[in-house]
């Protein structure tokens, strides 16, 4: 078994080291070899319009798109085994590209790599068939991807299709992980001129959805980004999903969520100069990716080593932003409707005093359907204890429960630990090496 790790990175972004994007900073965190020996190899893909031609055609049309998730097919064909674990992530059109490959390979699956020359077929029957479930596909797959179905529908039809299929001989292929960043779908002509349905029905097929071909997946979209060139691409209602392996959608440790996070475009996905916003969502989706098996290197030296998340950064991700032709036409976006699709980020920053933020009260438009709720909450308060047993700098594999044990002798007592950090830690299962954790003295 090895892990095959899928990253498509965002419109106009590509391997820049000083401008590294959440998905440059993932694919670059990616242990080659996990401690048991597992073998987690990588494709990473540079967004639409990196090309110095097609800047503009794959920028803001999303062209290229589709010519993306064929190269990442054709290497899932070359090295893909029946057992293998995937995993695939993604910002902005990328995190489109990310969700559009899945849903290729639902629909055709995995080709067996004697088939390959089948590549631009199986991309044309995509192309044409709105319904993975039709008799031409599973007869397709059963053809030339037949070492794996895709879910127990395709042993059914196997074995009442095939007269020498026997029930349960070709495994049940998942994505293992889906992790994305405000997932931008426009493609083609953007919507508000005349016949743009028309002029892009060309790129309908595309099956973004999710579903439990996927087994975990998060998505972290963005509250404050206003270009109407850039609408996201939601999940829709995750109740039925999440209510399938038994969870309610607002359950922290449910296997599908997506949470709506502050900043723009980039200040969730990165690529920018300033992190703090995006190292937020950065370390939701990869917690996420960890729970789901997926190893990554945190020693010094390393991409993730010493990740700082700042709810309190500023909203633009860049020290000298540059104006676009994009920013023309600006609206809020359709926000949440449950204050639970809030990332801790978010409740943070609209909780904390005016005073305490450069950007005054955060009541960003998006959010006015949950602003009578969350003025109920109140202001942020918080004061750091100066009564101290010590400070201790995390190292790779310490967690809260671990100083709670050593100090306190009792690993059930870590809350008190990320009470005294709540300015610093929005998450208790999420601290990075060189981050400095206070542990207080134990109320008598």
């Amino acid at each position: 078994m090895k892990r095959l790790v899928f990253c498509f990175d965002g419109t106009w972004n590509k391997l820049v080291p000083e401008l590294a994007t959440n998905v440059v900073l993932t694919a670059a965190s990616i242990q080659r070899m996990d401690d048991d020996g597992i073998p987690q190899i990588i494709h990473y893909d540079e967004g639409v319009g990196t090309g110095s031609l097609d800047a503009m055609r794959g920028g803001m049309f999303g062209q290229g798109l589709i010519q993306n998730v064929r190269e990442a097919y054709r290497f899932l064909v070359f090295n893909y085994d029946p057992g293998d674990e995937i995993y695939v992530f993604g910002f902005s059109r990328g995190a489109y590209s990310a969700r559009t490959f899945i849903g290729f390979i639902r629909h055709v699956g995995p080709l067996h790599r004697l088939h390959v020359g089948r590549i631009d077929e199986a991309l044309k029957l995509y192309e044409e068939s709105a319904d993975a479930t039709s008799d031409a596909l599973r007869q397709f797959r059963a053809t030339y991807s037949d070492k794996v179905c895709i879910g127990q529908a395709d042993d059914d039809w196997r074995c009442q299709n095939l007269s020498n299929y026997e029930g349960g001989s070709s495994p049940q292929m998942r994505i293992q992980y889906l992790g994305v960043w405000d997932t931008v779908g426009a493609l083609g002509v953007p919507e508000l001129i005349p016949f743009s349905g028309w002029l892009n029905r060309r790129h309908d097929f595309h099956d973004a959805s999710l579903d439990s071909f996927v087994e975990n997946a998060r998505h972290a979209v963005a509250i404050d980004e206003k270009r109407e060139l850039f609408p996201p691409e939601t999940f829709g209602d995750l109740t039925k999903l999440n209510g399938a392996k038994g969870f309610e959608n607002e359950d922290t440790r449910a296997p599908y969520q997506e949470r709506w996070f502050p900043g723009v475009h980039g200040s969730v996905g990165g690529g920018g100069d300033i992190r703090g916003l995006s190292d937020s969502s950065l370390t939701w989706v990869l917690s996420g990716a960890k729970k789901a098996g997926l190893k990554l290197d945190t020693e010094r030296g390393t991409r993730i080593h010493g990740i700082r998340p700042d709810p309190f950064a500023q909203l633009i991700n860049e020290k000298n932003p540059e104006w676009s032709a994009t920013q023309l036409l600006s609206d809020d976006r359709d926000g949440p409707d449950q204050i639970w699709q809030l990332s801790n980020s978010a409740l943070r920053r609209w909780r904390t005093p005016a005073e305490k933020l450069d950007d005054k009260n955060y009541r960003p438009g998006s959010l006015s359907k949950l602003k009578p709720v969350l003025d109920k909450l109140g202001p942020w308060q918080f004061s750091a204890p100066t009564d101290l047993i010590t400070t201790e700098k995390v190292k790779v594999g310490d967690t809260l429960s671990k100083y709670a044990r050593r100090h306190y002798g009792d690993a059930e007592k870590w809350p008190t630990i990320f009470e005294a950090n709540a300015d610093t830690i929005e998450n208790p299962d999420d601290i990075f090496p060189g981050q400095l954790v206070r542990v207080p003295k134990l109320l008598t």
